[in-house]
C-alpha cells in the first residue's frame, strides 16, 4: 500500500524528512511504500537559506559529530565528507556550504524501497484543503494541484523582523542580512550599524570586513551580549545533569535554571569546560518544557531565553578568535541599546552616525502577513493560528496544526520552527532529525493493514 505525502519546503528540514520517510518505509516491508513529493521553487533542495552562502568564513557552529541527519547513524555525515574529498574529523566546524551539498546529496545516499520513490516538485504551495477524502489537496502558484494522503509543512524561518526606525534610511537600510544585494548596498561604506548581537551579526561582520577593510562595525542589541564560544577541543567530556528532581510536580522552572547556573559555576572553578553541562542539558530540554506549566513558559521566554540561547547557540572557536581581534583593534564595538532599538538615544535616530545599517534581530512569528502566501492562506481561513507564545504555531502534542477552533487537523503536521511553543528546542539539526524520525513512523504507521 503507498501512501502519498507531500513534505513543502526544500530546505533541511524538508529533505531531512524526506529521508527518513523513505527509511521508514523500507523499515516497514513491501506492504507500505511511499511516495514524497517535495515542493519547493528551488531548483536542488537542500540548500535553505543558511547554506547557500558561499563565504568560507561562513561555517556552522555545531561540529560534525553533532549534525548527521540520523540519530542511529551518527557518523553518517563523517562518512560523507571522507566520500566527498571535505576534510573534516569529528570535532570540526563545516563550512555551510559544504553541509549544503551533504543535504543536495542526502536522498541519493538513501536506499530506495521497491515502489518508494522521492519526486522534487518546483513550485510554490499558496494553499492546502481538506479533500478528496481521505486526502488533502495543495495548490501551487501556477493554478496546478497535487493530491497526498497527508501534507507536513517545513517552512524555514520567516525574514528577520523589520525595523521600522530604520525604514527612512532608504538604501543604506538592508532588512534582511541574506539579502542577495548586501555587498553591492554595502560598497564604500565606513561605518556600519548591525542591529542585534547574535550568530548572524558575527556572519554579517566577517563577510563584510574583508570587503571594506577601512570600516567600522557597530552591534547594538537590548542586552549587548555576544554568544559563547566553543572552546578549543568543542567536544569535551560527558558530565551528568538531571533536571528531573528539579521539575517533579514539586519542583520549579527556579530550581531548573539554578542547578544549572551552579553546575556550570562548578565545572568552571575546577577548571572544567562549563559548555559539557549545557550539552548534558540540552537533551532534556523538550521534557522538561512539556512539564512546565503555561505561566512557567512565558516566564521562561522572558526572563531566561536569551542567556540560554547564548549559551547554547555557540560561535566556533576560530570564529571567537576572529572577534576577539576585530574587537582589540577597534574595528568592531558591541552596545547596548536600554530603552528599545527606536527609543530615545537609539543609533536610528541619527542617520548621519553611520552610512549602512544591516537588520539581524530576533525573527518574527511564523504567522506574520507577507513572507509566505501558505501562510496567509491557512490563517485566513483560520486553519492555522499562533501559539500563545507568539513564535510558532499552535499545535498538538503530535505536531498537528490546530484550527481557530481548537481542533488539531488530521492530515497537516510541521516541523522546525513551528514547533516553537510545543517544544522550545526546534530548529538546530539534531531537533528536526528527532521530528522526522517521528512523523515519517507516525504517518507511515497510519491505517497499516492488520
Amino acid at each position: 500500500m503507498q501512501r502519498t505525502i507531500a513534505v513543502v519546503g526544500g530546505g533541511a528540514a524538508g529533505v531531512i524528512l524526506s529521508a527518513h520517510l523513505v527509511r521508514a518505509a523500507a523499515s516497514h516491508g513491501p506492504h507500505r511504500q511511499v511516495r514524497v513529493l517535495l515542493i519547493d521553487p528551488a531548483e536542488t533542495p537542500g540548500r535553505g537559506l543558511p547554506y547557500r552562502t558561499t563565504d568560507p568564513r561562513h561555517t556552522l557552529n555545531a561540529v560534525v559529530a553533532r549534525l548527521s541527519a540520523f540519530d542511529d547513524d551518527p557518523e553518517h555525515l563523517l562518512r560523507w565528507c571522507t566520500s566527498a574529498g571535505v576534510p573534516a574529523e569529528p570535532g570540526t566546524f563545516l563550512q555551510r556550504a559544504d553541509f549544503g551539498r551533504y543535504l543536495t546529496e542526502l536522498l541519493g545516499s538513501v536506499p530506495m524501497p521497491a515502489g518508494t520513490a522521492v519526486e522534487h516538485l518546483r513550485g510554490t504551495v499558496v494553499d492546502v484543503v481538506d479533500g478528496p477524502e481521505p486526502g488533502v489537496t495543495l495548490t501551487l502558484a501556477d493554478g496546478g494541484t497535487l493530491r497526498a494522503d497527508a501534507a507536513v509543512l517545513a517552512l524555514g524561518t520567516p525574514p528577520p523582523v523589520r525595523l521600522p526606525e530604520y525604514e527612512a534610511w532608504g538604501d543604506r537600510y538592508v532588512a534582511d542580512p541574506w539579502s542577495p544585494d548586501l555587498d553591492d548596498r554595502a560598497a564604500g561604506a565606513r561605518r556600519v550599524l548591525v542591529v542585534g548581537t547574535g550568530l548572524t551579526t558575527l556572519d554579517v561582520v566577517a563577510h563584510l570586513h574583508p570587503l571594506l577593510p577601512g570600516a567600522t562595525f557597530t552591534a547594538v542589541s537590548r542586552g549587548g551580549a555576544l554568544p559563547a564560544a566553543h572552546a578549543a577541543d568543542p567536544l569535551p567530556p560527558a558530565v551528568e545533569v538531571d533536571l528531573d528532581g528539579t521539575l517533579s510536580p514539586a519542583g520549579t522552572l527556579d530550581a531548573a535554571v539554578d542547578v544549572v547556573r551552579r553546575r556550570a559555576a562548578a565545572e568552571r572553578a575546577a577548571g572544567r569546560d562549563w559548555r559539557a553541562v549545557i550539552d548534558a542539558v540540552r537533551p532534556q530540554v523538550n521534557p522538561a518544557w512539556s512539564r512546565l506549566t503555561a505561566d512557567e513558559q512565558a516566564a521562561f521566554q522572558r526572563e531566561h531565553a536569551r542567556s540560554w540561547e547564548n549559551v547554547r547557540h555557540r560561535m566556533s572557536h576560530a570564529m571567537r578568535t576572529h572577534v576577539d581581534r576585530l574587537l582589540a583593534d577597534g574595528v568592531l564595538t558591541v552596545s547596548t541599546v536600554e530603552a528599545g532599538l527606536g527609543g530615545p538615544g537609539a543609533p536610528g535616530r541619527d542617520t548621519s552616525a553611520f552610512d549602512l545599517v544591516v537588520g539581524a534581530t530576533g525573527l518574527p512569528a511564523l504567522t506574520s502577513p507577507g513572507w509566505n502566501p501558505l501562510v496567509d492562506a491557512l490563517v485566513a481561513r483560520g486553519v492555522m493560528r499562533p501559539h500563545r507564545l507568539g513564535t510558532g504555531l499552535d499545535l498538538t502534542t503530535d505536531a498537528a496544526l490546530v484550527d481557530a477552533a481548537g481542533v488539531g487537523h488530521p492530515r497537516l503536521r510541521a516541523m522546525g520552527l513551528a514547533r516553537r511553543g510545543l517544544e522550545w528546542e526546534c530548529t538546530s539539526v539534531p531537533d528536526l532529525r528527532r521530528q522526522a524520525a517521528g512523523l515519517a513512523q507516525d504517518l507511515l504507521a497510519e491505517d497499516l493493514p492488520g
